[in-house]
């Protein structure tokens, strides 16, 4: 009778309910998977394996994975994404369109979007799905979601007023503002799904992994291509993969500074020789000075940390860093780089033929960029709209939107969207440094201080870039979209109490909890003189 009773209550029913759908849910996802499966082995039996068909195998267990929890989703998109280096390897489908030729997941010419975007579409829809089922929608919204949406709205205007505009090149202006979009799906997606502390390793372990990849690939590139020549070309990743190689670095740094897991301070410079080699073979001059200033921006942090050991490293360091530039100021090799970026802000007259000419197109794109930005101050001239051509370029017509998008990634906002565009950017960043140097002060140490540090310098660093070269990628896009959904999430996550740690043995002392949120500090951030 009480048996009964209970089975008739609504939250017996509620619980049944809720059961019954999970396990309708698993049996579909199980039935897709075992179709999918099936098909993929049949295709393989009727015309061989291949590649091709081992990325499809691994594409569609992410897209189970995803299903599944979609957590898991954005960890794969998250990975796959860090990992397509378009320059190293050209045959890797996940950023490409199923309409490129040279992927391995090539459809037909009509289908002009990419794996990539499935897979956005396919987490939304596993993550507002299982809102759906479970009838609850876990949102969370940080300080940074009105910044990122306002500048997001100014991005889809400029796409719709270049089109309104007529003549312009819908195809080149989609391809323009559509990694843009990825920022604003993947900091949506970060702020709802990232939400403890082992989330937010998991990303950057993942971080960790991808760099590495690429790294391997820019070694054998160096040694099967280049014949370890890596002076005879200008680079070897694409152009924003040494900032991604500068977060490694700091992040490797930071986590013997401030005591990070033992996992990552031996695994990470284990790791490290291939993805620096990567680093110096790609010959970006922008990341080497942006690296520079991280660099000291972190002896602050160093001399509150343990002031013993910034004076033991942080003087001769320097008098190092001095006596490698005048013994590199003339080498144009790739050992001599950073020499050379230090050298085109100090003495820009002595710089190389090559980077001059270099510099010298800049100036005049730049000055191309200001005319079309006067001529169009409020609304921009629109994706997919050329800009004003009023100063003679040189010839680089072999890259096809050179009359498009501009080195200048900041200046580009303006002109593409207007003065909001612009102004809703510096917005966003404004804010985006602000929420990190706020997270730094407030994270307890270890790991979560290391991240909190390394994602605020990655938000310098990346628009530091931007002022100088083509930053508003797919892989840029989405590393900065995960980055700011965690550093809006950070304090939240680690204010969170967490389940203290089991005793082995009874004679064990009682485990004290992690440390959780400090407070701001008041007053002077270094309140004794340096020297």
């Amino acid at each position: 009778m009480l048996t009964e009773t209970l089975t008739t209550l609504p939250i017996a029913q509620s619980v049944a309910q809720r059961f019954n759908r999970a396990r309708y849910a698993k049996a579909v996802w199980l039935g897709v998977t075992i179709f999918l499966t099936l098909f993929q082995g049949y295709r393989m039996y009727t015309g061989g394996a291949s590649y091709s068909d081992i990325g499809w195998i691994v594409f569609w267990l992410a897209v189970t994975a995803t299903f599944t929890n979609p957590r898991y989703g954005l960890y794969c998109l998250f990975f796959f994404g860090m990992v397509a280096d378009a320059n190293l390897l050209r045959t890797y489908p996940f950023n490409k369109n199923f309409s490129s030729g040279e992927s391995l997941f090539y459809i037909g010419g009509a289908y002009i979007f990419s794996p990539l975007e499935l897979f956005i579409g396919l987490l939304f829809l596993s993550w507002l799905g299982t809102a759906v089922m479970r009838r609850k929608l876990n949102w969370h919204q940080n300080d940074l979601f009105w910044p990122v949406m306002v500048f997001s709205g100014f991005m889809v205007y400029g796409l719709l007023w270049g089109i309104a505009r007529g003549g312009a090149n819908i195809n080149i202006g989609l391809w323009e503002v559509r990694p843009i979009l990825y920022l604003t799906a993947v900091f949506l997606l970060t702020s709802n799904l990232i939400t403890t502390r082992e989330h937010v390793n998991h990303i950057y372990w993942l971080l960790t992994i991808a760099l590495f990849i690429e790294g391997i690939a820019g070694v054998l590139f160096a040694k099967n291509m280049l014949n370890w020549d890596i002076g005879s070309v200008e680079k070897i990743t694409e152009h924003s993969a040494a900032i991604h190689i500068n977060t490694y670095i700091l992040l490797m740094i930071l986590s013997w500074l401030y005591k990070g897991s033992p996992k990552r301070r031996i695994l990470m410079p284990l790791l490290a020789p291939p993805v620096i080699f990567t680093y110096i073979a790609t010959q970006r001059r922008t990341a080497f000075l942006t690296l520079g200033m991280m660099l000291g921006l972190m002896t602050i942090f160093l001399y509150q940390q343990n002031r013993r050991l910034f004076y033991f490293i942080v003087p001769p360091g320097a008098v190092l860093a001095v006596v490698y530039v005048l013994a590199f100021w003339n080498v144009t090799s790739a050992a001599g780089m950073p020499a050379q970026a230090i050298k085109s802000v100090v003495a820009p007259d002595q710089i190389s033929a090559k980077d001059k000419s270099s510099d010298e197109y800049r100036l005049i794109e730049n000055m191309n960029s200001a005319f079309t930005i006067h001529t169009y101050p409020l609304t921009g001239v629109g994706f997919g709209q050329k800009f004003i051509i009023a100063f003679p370029m040189p010839d680089i017509s072999f890259f096809d939107w050179w009359e498009y998008i501009t080195h200048n990634s900041i200046m580009w906002i303006w002109m593409k969207t207007g003065f909001g565009g612009f102004l809703s950017m510096i917005a966003m960043i404004g804010v985006a440094v602000m929420v990190g140097v706020r997270v730094i002060w407030r994270m307890p140490g270890g790991d979560m201080k290391a991240i909190a540090i390394t994602g605020t310098f990655f938000f310098i660093m990346h628009f530091m870039y931007a002022y100088l070269d083509m930053s508003w990628d797919t892989q840029g896009m989405l590393y900065l979209g995960i980055t700011m959904g965690i550093m809006g999430n950070l304090e939240w996550i680690v204010d969170k109490p967490l389940p203290l740690p089991r005793k082995r043995w009874r004679w064990q002392a009682d485990p004290e909890p992690e440390p959780g949120l400090q407070p701001v500090p008041e007053g002077p951030l270094i309140k004794t003189k340096l020297w």
